[in-house]
């Protein structure tokens, strides 16, 4: 336990960053000190400096290059607003995709209370487990209890879609594609898996912009995404393998691209458009904090390309 590091004051906390080469010129430490007693912790704001590089040798050996205390504030704005941005997105892409379950069920003459109990008799007793835990996790909730005392152990579909969260839906989605032998939607399933991913992170408020390089995805990026960026007018192939090469950039871009292809309301594209484009003029705003920085600045490229091509504004 020698390494467990000690609760600093504001006050440590300021002089800490100093000692890592952290400039105070922009915003001053009175500010800055009212900024992480008011509005942000230090321990989430520090994490963006992951997109900074450090000094390799010399007196500065180890301290920041070109670091302002005013850009990691400012980069934690952007991914505030970011994150608010995803979470209604995702919702979105939620309620479309169990409308075009309902849709393809249907379309399939499918009984809708048959494939529900398909589903969960083709869970491992494990998997079985955890999806009892989730529907009990519900019993008495004020929103869907009521549909489960009703339909309990024998869900119709359109029952179903309401009391299961959003992690079982993609599951439900995946055995759907599979059922009726639908190479899109299998296809989606896999889109929708990365989609689960950057919405949990921006719910629970985790950063998401604090770690920028490239090469940390763990999976190539879904074709039908890479094959929508390369019809971007202007986009550079080693431009869009950079950026999608970083994990957080291919699940924001992801959902994206989900968003545009499932969500089928004209009103919701135009209104999260604007929001987006709300987000990337925030991103420009203070643009020259992020001229030294090419992987910051060509993030943000990249993303403004991408809003541009997909989503219209006026």
């Amino acid at each position: 336990m020698d390494n467990l590091k000690p609760i600093l004051s504001v006050d440590e906390q300021i002089q800490h960053l100093k000692d890592k080469g952290v400039r105070f010129e922009i915003m001053d430490e009175e500010s800055a000190r009212h900024y992480l007693t008011e509005h942000n912790n230090y321990f989430k704001l520090t994490s963006y400096r992951k997109n900074y590089a450090k000094h390799p040798d010399g007196e500065n050996r180890g301290k920041y290059i070109d670091l302002d205390f005013a850009y990691l504030v400012d980069i934690a704005v952007i991914d505030m607003q970011l994150r608010y941005m995803i979470v209604p997105m995702a919702l979105d892409i939620e309620h479309h995709t169990k409308l075009q379950l309902l849709r393809k069920v249907e379309n399939h003459s499918e009984d809708g209370y048959q494939i529900v109990q398909d589903y969960i008799d083709s869970l491992s007793a494990n998997q079985k487990a955890i999806y009892d835990g989730e529907i009990d996790r519900n019993r008495g909730n004020v929103y869907c209890g009521d549909i489960i005392d009703k339909y309990d152990g024998a869900y119709p579909i359109w029952a179903f879609l309401e009391v299961i969260p959003f992690g079982r839906l993609v599951s439900f989605y995946s055995f759907c594609a599979d059922r009726f032998a639908d190479k899109n939607m299998k296809n989606n399933f896999y889109r929708l898996l990365t989609c689960k991913e950057i919405r949990n992170a921006s719910a629970h408020s985790n950063c998401i912009l604090n770690d920028l390089k490239a090469r940390t995805a763990s999976h190539d990026t879904n074709a039908g995404v890479t094959k929508a960026l390369m019809n971007i007018k202007g986009m550079n192939t080693n431009f869009r393998k950079n950026r999608m090469s970083n994990a957080r950039i291919q699940q924001i871009v992801t959902l994206l691209y989900m968003h545009k292809e499932i969500v089928t309301s004209e009103g919701v594209h135009e209104n999260e458009g604007k929001g987006l484009h709300d987000v990337i003029t925030s991103a420009f705003k203070n643009k020259d904090y992020y001229k030294n920085n090419p992987m910051l600045k060509g993030t943000f490229d990249f993303l403004k390309l991408v809003v541009d091509s997909w989503y219209t504004h006026e």
